[in-house]
């Protein structure tokens, strides 16, 4: 398996006859194509303003280094669990919206554009695996010497979620299981090690007591669970050590206004809004629009859970609503 990515330049043409698969996502949600809520739309009209105004700013959109992320989940990654247990990992169009613009938005010097991404959605809707598959990514194709991935949150049992996520992955995939080694046995495992690069994935959580860690890659598991920003900050420490590191954030909405998760989340949605420019903030924030009702029309739903009728279906919510 190719461990580093080749660096290529072509950027998308927004003249062009067949946009990217990301630029098709935001384009039909601006359409009404694909139902979606105001901050998902707002995030896709930003995608397709930075295609027209970016180059201003030193940005780009490069199709290559999308596609070559886009293609490691179907191609490398397998899925676990019930009905999906060693299905190809074939990304939903809002999975590949956020997959494809977290790696095939570039800076002037090729490296990633976004270096903290919050991602909003309803429980259910896969966003473990999804960074986990993330976190694999970037340990073997970023080409980083010796990059410390980390499942982080405030409790070790939580981070152990997400990482498990990542080494079911691992155990479902031969050219992963070949690549990697693994610490610990079944539900022990507690690392995995790219030996080629030097490179590892492992989890931590705020009550490690751990001090110097140099994330390459930070993901940050139930962010509206998070008393305080320690695990955030934490996974920021070490970052200047990095070329192009990113932290990912995913939660639920949480109901907390004073938390540190409404913080991201508002920000997220100026971001998004335009109404704050931050070039490094990439945000993707599933809500209803004002004036929906979730308890009298179903067809809300996929506003708070872009896979619904995918990976959740619609009888699940019907009954979690009429409880």
């Amino acid at each position: 398996m190719t461990t580093k990515a080749k660096r290529k330049t072509r950027s998308e043409n927004t003249d062009s006859n067949r946009p990217h698969r990301v630029t098709q996502y935001a384009l039909d949600v601006l359409a009404g194509k694909i139902i979606a809520g105001p901050h998902v739309r707002a995030a896709c009209k930003r995608h397709c303003d930075d295609l027209k105004n970016g180059a201003k700013r030193g940005l780009r959109f490069d199709v290559d280094r999308a596609d070559l992320a886009l293609g490691f989940f179907p191609d490398v990654l397998r899925l676990n669990g019930g009905q999906f247990e060693g299905l190809p990992f074939e990304l939903h169009p809002a999975q590949a919206f956020i997959v494809g613009s977290l790696f095939g938005w570039l800076r002037k010097d090729g490296t990633r554009r976004f270096r903290f991404a919050y991602i909003e959605q309803g429980k259910g809707n896969g966003k473990s695996p999804l960074v986990a598959g993330i976190g694999l990514y970037c340990m073997l194709a970023d080409g980083e010497p010796r990059a410390e991935i980390y499942a982080a949150a405030t409790k070790k049992d939580q981070a152990m979620i997400l990482f498990r996520d990542a080494v079911a992955m691992v155990d479902q995939s031969p050219s992963l299981a070949a690549n990697l080694k693994r610490s610990g046995r079944d539900d022990k495992v507690w690392n995995l090690y790219h030996e080629r690069s030097g490179s590892f994935f492992r989890p931590i959580s705020a009550d490690d007591g751990q001090s110097g860690p140099r994330p390459h890659v930070g993901l940050i598991d139930e962010l509206h669970e998070h008393k305080t920003s320690t695990v955030i900050n934490m996974m920021a420490a070490g970052r200047k050590w990095r070329r192009q590191p990113m932290t990912v954030a995913i939660t639920n909405s949480g109901t907390d206004r004073q938390s540190v998760c409404y913080e991201y989340r508002a920000k997220a949605i100026r971001v998004c809004t335009q109404i704050e420019q931050d070039d490094t903030l990439f945000g993707y924030v599933c809500a209803l629009d004002d004036g929906d009702n979730p308890f009298e029309d179903e067809s809300c739903w996929i506003k708070a859970n872009p896979l619904l009728g995918t990976v959740i279906t619609e009888q699940y919510l019907r009954d979690e609503v009429n409880t």
